[in-house]
């Protein structure tokens, strides 16, 4: 055994790899995405063979990732918990079929949420989909559960979820891993067994031998319930159940306070499926109470206290100061100790991103009456000045952008409609909609933001590229190509830096809305936050005329480059060096010339 120092998403890589899982795709998304690369790196490090890479959306990714389970190769995917939402049909369907080889599904929560449009409970959709879930409390559990969850699929031949949430896969800690992975046992296998026939029912079943498989389907969920059984620790009168990293808060509060006579806490490792025969807990203790993240899974499985009667609050995330408040509801504490904290300045683009000159270039010819569908990426941060109205999910700017050109012009009411996406969103769930935009001739423009990287959750590589993220040669998608061959016939590639040719592309863009069809822009700038695209950025030197600001902000609020700031003594902008990286894309911006090149 090595002791590594390592995140939760790493310590689920090497539980993975060292459980012989050889091929791993998923689609990046915060908290889960460091998981691929770090399994990447175990994979080179060791020269194993195997399949680790991103995939064009969380379904596509599930799919891929059963499959090669199907033709008995231990498979994992990965993904965010809104992911999950885009992977429902085959998750949902793989439950009924089962597994041939160990296939693990990730998903990592954002109780809060901190960068998601929900802080729904993956736990809850496995309840949903009958599929087992194991919840980690700490980074050395999340290295156990990933090895635990291959095991138990494969005694169950059933695809099992290991559920994991941001602090537990951003917390860091010692693991104790195998020295060395399993040796590469890579034996693909479908069709070729004699009893094929009747694997073939189990395979490609109709809907009379679904039924069959939903029976079967709920006999494994009996049997693992039964052999699931909770951990206790102190010996109190009230029971407290729990999972996750709720439970190391509660583990450390009951001792703090001393509460060891007074509570007794359980944890379930894996929180679904439960069965009440386990143990009678009501007949035991004089209070039962489920305390757990973010859905209440437990709660509603053994009937017990929790949400239901307000002692866990019914949304955001349960941090050690929620969890103090739960035990002074319960009259097992006083709290002594408040905390403060402090407002938090709003996240903003970086300096010299190509997003921030595009979007100001949209605004100045569309104007701000015009209905702006924004979508899920960096590109999102453009509320800030203004340029986005709506916010769903991945790929809905379209789609919205369809929506709203086509109730206006039901209406009889003329509305310029603009769609916001990015590359990778785009290639994720962006291309549908745009195909029935053209199939129905809806005008509207959709904006493509291409800075060729999947930016926001960092840096993954797109579709766009010459090599994967391990290293492969493989065949670049061109979106321009792609959105001609829909049948789009305006198509416009701009680099956004180029600021007079994006204001004349917009405006043939705008013009080109008359003929009742859609209109693309592919605004392509290498994002500055890669030291490729830093490297290659031009740099110049840019100074702010006192003489000639008049304080009129644009560059601050309607721009809102974090490299320019406002001294209110002055009434002036000024340049503030810490954080220029010499764009020069302000120069554009002042309406009185006061930026200007040295």
């Amino acid at each position: 055994m090595s002791k590594l120092y390592l995140s939760g998403n790493q310590a689920i890589a090497y539980g993975l790899i060292h459980a012989g899982v050889r091929f791993i795709t998923g689609y990046p998304g915060t908290p889960s995405s460091e998981i691929i690369p770090a399994a990447q790196d175990i994979v080179k490090s060791s020269a194993l063979k195997a399949y680790v890479d991103w995939a064009i959306n969380e379904k596509v990714a599930y799919e891929v990732a059963y499959g090669a389970c199907l033709a008995n190769i231990k498979s994992a995917v990965t993904m965010k918990q809104v992911g999950l939402n885009v992977a429902m049909d085959p998750f949902m369907n793989s439950a009924y079929v089962g597994t041939v080889a160990g296939f693990v599904v990730i998903s990592v929560d954002d109780p809060g949420p901190h960068s998601s449009q929900t802080e729904q409970d993956s736990r809850f959709m496995a309840m949903a989909a009958k599929i087992p879930a194991l919840d980690p409390s700490t980074v050395e559990e999340a290295y156990d559960f990933a090895k635990k969850a291959i095991e138990l699929s494969e005694k169950y031949s059933i695809p099992v979820m290991l559920r994991s949430t941001t602090r537990v896969s951003h917390g860091r800690a010692v693991v104790e891993v195998d020295d060395v992975a399993p040796e590469d046992i890579i034996k693909p296998h479908f069709k070729s067994s004699k009893d094929w026939a009747k694997q073939l029912s189990r395979f490609a079943a109709t809907p009379k031998q679904r039924l069959e498989l939903h029976r079967i389907l709920n006999k494994k969920i009996e049997k693992i319930a039964e052999q699931n059984k909770p951990k206790f620790f102190f010996s109190g009168d009230i029971l407290i159940l729990s999972s996750g990293v709720v439970f190391a808060y509660l583990y450390e509060l009951i001792e703090e306070y001393g509460l060891h006579d007074k509570v007794t806490l359980s944890k379930f490792d894996m929180p679904y499926p439960l069965s009440k025969n386990i143990i009678n807990f009501k007949e035991k203790f004089s209070r039962v109470i489920s305390v757990e993240e973010t859905y209440p899974v437990i709660e509603l499985q053994l009937d017990t206290e929790g949400r239901r009667n307000g002692l866990v609050p019914r949304e955001g995330e349960l941090t050690p100061e929620v969890c103090e408040e739960i035990l002074e509801k319960i009259d097992l504490i006083k709290r002594t100790k408040t905390f403060n904290v402090l407002p938090l300045k709003r996240p903003s683009l970086c300096p010299g991103c190509a997003h921030r000159i595009a979007l100001f270039a949209v605004k100045k010819v569309f104007g701000k009456k015009t209905i702006y569908a924004g979508d899920i990426g960096c590109y999102t941060l453009a509320l800030n000045f203004n340029v986005t109205d709506t916010v769903l999910n991945m790929g809905a700017s379209v789609s919205f952008g369809f929506a709203f050109s086509k109730t206006f012009a039901l209406g009889q009411k003329e509305q310029e409609v603009v769609a916001i996406i990015g590359d990778s969103t785009f290639f994720h769930s962006g291309i549908p909609p745009l195909i029935d935009a053209v199939h129905y001739r809806v005008p509207f423009l959709v904006v493509i933001l291409d800075n060729k990287s999947v930016a926001m959750t960092g840096n993954q590589k797109t579709l766009s590229d010459e090599f994967s993220s391990s290293g492969q040669p493989v065949t670049p998608i061109v979106i321009e190509n792609l959105v001609k061959g829909i049948g789009v016939n305006f198509v416009h590639v701009v680099d956004p830096y180029d600021f007079d040719l994006s204001v004349r592309t917009l405006k043939e863009a705008k013009n080109f809305l008359k003929k009742k069809e859609p209109a693309v822009i592919v605004f392509r700038h290498p994002c500055i936050n890669t030291k490729e695209g830093l490297s290659a950025n031009p740099k110049y030197n840019v100074q702010i005329s006192k003489e000639l600001c008049k304080g009129c902000r644009v560059c601050t609020v309607e721009f809102e480059c974090p490299a320019i700031i406002f001294n209110e003594d002055e009434g002036k902008a000024e340049i503030d060096s810490a954080f220029c990286i010499g764009c020069g894309c302000c120069i554009h911006v002042c309406p009185t010339k006061a930026i200007a090149l040295i």
